[in-house]
């Protein structure tokens, strides 16, 4: 059973805002006494539960546009031509942290028993960490408050910390929720915060904080830090029985699977998300276009066995003898995306531009499967869902998994001078994708040196989690603004109908025989202006309206006025 969290504000208001009769319905505020919120633990848990959806991370469509993921038709962000000002990025999340330091400073009042406010302890820790983490991330060092303020006093206002006092409240954090946490939660409470997610949060947290973004001298104490905290991560994680899900495209179709450690979850009626805008529009509505992989993701797929993909070769062969992560992430011409509709038509992916005898019929008429690169998004699809019901998409988004451990602990160990294992990670990786060992059971490593595993680890993370919301900040990590501005305009392939031939039938897939003949494939960009990322970007400026409510804060060096450094 799917954990139906129904979230309350109105408990929250009856508390905090119990003077405002006319907010509320006066019966209602005598049916609940705020005191009982500390007394009852379903009000507690329902007053915890509210952060499932107001911080659980939903599926990240649309995002892709925003790194080399993937390309659309048009201007790019501001953030990718160097054009962002301080407004451009606000992450500010002080209203949701009030509310879980209102939480801490009322749930021993009450008369829970250790045994009912632990767990909601342990969620609330991990909640704290997770929204203090994400501000960090953006910004370096934040006002960092772990008490309830008084609205009303001067002292409201605060500087900011630096960046170590707030990475090391969020240690401390998440240290108290895996304290406080169990293992793992069973019948209605699947789908909760537990300690093997805390663990796997504090890897992920761990590697952030030791990598070049806040570490750029890489010094060898956090890398180690970072190998610990990851390794106890796998550790308890394989006692829980966690691990790799023997098939990667099940990752996302056979819920709750072994390799599944954090995640939202989405059930139909009451928690839903829209699932159109990924879809090819004649089996979608209101929305199109977003995440069209790029030719650089495409590209960046291994062969079976274990080499890379060869671009002077023609992309004729683009689809044939990839791993099977490009198959469950890209859908290509000619390939079954296995959505309801599409099986209930028996039909396949085509999109292309027309030709007549002697001249171009016009983009108007490329098909009804339009996409800047000629792909369209696999991973993430909720195949069951029909053009009628893109609104009521229920595919559970894996927040966090068991892969991710993996590979965050491989990098750390090579960063520790541990090649061997940080190699066997990668091995693990590539095999369960079904890459071929090979004769030399390297399944196409070849790197040895520490710089060459580094290189590795950033192609194989760039293909594994692909439309799972990290790879913009993954550039941020390893300070990898080079790798973005050198592409200079994203790329799409241009499929185009030869005069001679014969347009393909939606039932023609793409083992048609010579039907790469019909067409000429050409390269394509697909940007207007060019990608110019500044160095200054890997921190955000702190925007306008924060600055002017609080004059102690200090803009971010590198932006108008800034002082603050992110990186003390």
């Amino acid at each position: 059973m799917k954990i139906n969290i129904r979230y309350i504000f109105l408990i929250i208001s009856v508390l905090f805002i119990s003077s405002c009769e006319k907010v509320l319905d006066k019966e209602y505020l005598e049916a609940i006494n705020p005191t009982d919120i500390w007394n009852q633990e379903s009000l507690s848990e329902a007053y915890v539960n509210n952060f499932y959806a107001k911080v659980m991370p939903g599926w990240s469509i649309g995002t892709g546009t925003s790194s080399d993921e993937a390309c659309h038709i048009g201007q790019i962000s501001s953030l990718l031509n160097g054009t962002a000002t301080i407004d451009s990025h606000n992450n500010w999340q002080y209203n949701n942290i009030r509310t879980v330091n209102i939480f801490f400073a009322n749930i021993d009042t009450g008369s829970l028993t250790e045994e009912e406010k632990n767990p909601l302890k342990g969620q609330m820790y991990f909640w704290r960490a997770w929204m203090y983490a994400s501000m960090v991330n953006s910004y370096g060092g934040v006002p960092l408050i772990t008490e309830v303020q008084d609205v009303s006093s001067p002292d409201v206002f605060m500087k900011r910390n630096s960046t170590t006092e707030c990475m090391t409240q969020i240690f401390k954090d998440l240290d108290n929720a895996i304290k406080f946490l169990p293992n793992n939660w069973s019948g209605k409470d699947v789908g909760r915060i537990d300690k093997v997610a805390a663990l796997a949060f504090k890897g992920r947290i761990a590697l952030r904080w030791a990598s070049p973004l806040f570490n750029p001298t890489r010094e060898i104490g956090r890398w180690q830090e970072a190998y610990n905290v990851n390794k106890e991560a796998q550790r308890v994680a394989l006692e829980n029985g966690k691990g790799l899900c023997d098939k990667f495209k099940d990752i996302w179709y056979n819920e709750l699977n072994k390799e599944v450690i954090m995640v939202r979850r989405f059930h139909n009626p009451g928690s839903t998300y829209f699932v159109g805008g990924i879809r090819p529009l004649i089996y979608s509505k209101d929305m199109a276009l977003q995440d069209t992989p790029s030719l650089e993701l495409a590209n960046a797929f291994p062969m079976k066995d274990g080499s890379d993909f060869d671009p002077s070769a023609g992309y004729a062969s683009l689809s044939a003898n990839r791993d099977d992560r490009f198959y469950a992430t890209i859908a290509y011409n000619g390939s079954d995306m296995h959505l309801a509709d599409m099986i209930e038509q028996g039909t396949f992916l085509w999109t292309y531009y027309r030709y007549s005898a002697t001249e171009e019929v016009g983009s108007s008429t490329e098909g009804s499967h339009i996409s800047a690169s000629s792909f369209y998004r696999q991973k993430g699809q909720d195949l069951q869902v029909k053009q009628s019901q893109v609104y009521d998409a229920t595919l559970d988004n894996v927040v966090i998994r068991y892969a991710e451990v993996l590979m965050n602990l491989g990098e750390a160990a090579n960063e520790i001078g541990r090649p061997n294992e940080a190699l066997d990670i990668l091995h693990q990786i590539r095999g369960r994708a079904s890459i071929e060992p090979g004769p030399d059971g390297n399944y196409g490593i070849t790197a040895t040196s520490k710089e060459e595993i580094r290189e590795a680890y950033f192609k194989e993370n760039f293909v594994e989690f692909a439309f799972e919301g990290k790879r913009w900040n993954e550039l941020r990590r390893l300070r990898k603004f080079d790798h973005l501005n050198s592409i200079g305009k994203r790329h799409g392939l241009r499929w185009i109908l030869k005069d001679d031939g014969y347009e393909p039938t939606g039932y023609d897939d793409i083992s048609t025989p010579e039907i790469y003949e019909r067409f000429k494939i050409e390269v394509r960009e697909t940007d207007e202006e060019k990608i110019e990322i500044p160095d200054t970007y890997y921190f955000y400026a702190i925007p306008r309206k924060h600055l002017e409510r609080n004059s102690k804060l200090e803009q971010t060096k590198g932006w108008e006025g800034g002082t603050f450094d992110p990186l003390l």
